[in-house]
């Protein structure tokens, strides 16, 4: 019987698509770490892709069991997490800079 995680591609995936944001973001300010962080549902769409996926190739396969990979998953939550810290402190900069003070 073959055991699948649940998460590891997601996790995988998801890291390089946000690492490249983030390293455009580096090149090409005008897309800005706000933007970046608004794609969050992206996190959610892509983990229920991979478990409707896993679940219709297990109907086919009866003898593989599905679980879930928690680590992938917590990285995944750590990425958000991350990404919503790096626009609040580009916002916190931004109006730093502008004004001499931060208003919440």
């Amino acid at each position: 019987m073959r055991t699948r995680r649940v998460g590891s591609i997601t996790c995988g995936i998801l890291m390089i698509f946000f690492g490249i944001l983030f390293m455009v973001h580096m090149f090409y300010p005008p897309l800005s770490l706000e933007i970046i962080m608004k794609l969050w549902p992206l996190i959610l769409i892509a983990l229920g892709g991979e478990l409707i996926a896993s679940n219709m190739k297990r109907e086919e396969e009866q003898e593989e069991i599905l679980k879930y990979d928690k680590g992938a998953i917590f990285l995944v939550f750590l990425l958000a997490c991350f990404a919503a810290g790096m626009g609040i402190l580009e916002y916190c900069m931004n109006f730093y800079a502008q004004y001499g003070v931060v208003y919440y």
